[in-house]
């Protein structure tokens, strides 16, 4: 599972289905139900990306993946995440705060009508930095 399924309301299970290298893995993640059972259980398989930086900055990137390790499970609608990612940025001079950079586009599959996908997506992704924001807190 990993610290994400501890503080990511999100994400159900967090799995590494093929560790490729040091900085590359193939992952599984599974997210609950959703928006009053409306949304079913998702499942998204992607290749990840985590390098560090010598001036400190983190980088986690990762896309879409089919690998015949991971095929559909029945219970699960299969996301698309496109390229996506996120930078964490150190700030010179303040060493207790973190400049931080994302980009994701995900289809989450299905059949979905847009409003139902519209009304859901920004809450869920303001209670992500929300949470985000109270763990990395919490490790200190």
């Amino acid at each position: 599972g990993g610290p994400r399924t501890k503080w990511d309301q999100n994400v159900k299970d967090f799995e590494v289905v093929e560790a490729v290298s040091d900085t590359v893995s193939v992952c599984r993640t599974t997210t609950p139900s959703a928006f009053m059972r409306i949304i079913s259980p998702r499942e998204f398989v992607d290749v990840v990306l985590v390098k560090q930086y010598e001036d400190g900055t983190m980088l986690s990137a990762a896309t879409n993946v089919e690998h015949p390790l991971c095929p559909p499970q029945p219970n699960f609608v299969r996301g698309f995440n496109y390229p996506c990612g996120c930078f964490c940025i150190p700030l010179p001079g303040e060493p207790g705060r973190t400049q931080l950079l994302s980009f994701f586009q995900t289809d989450l599959g299905g059949y979905l009508p847009q409003t139902v996908v519209d009304s859901f997506f920004p809450a869920s992704i303001a209670g992500f930095y929300s949470n985000l924001t109270k763990a990395v807190k919490a490790l200190k």
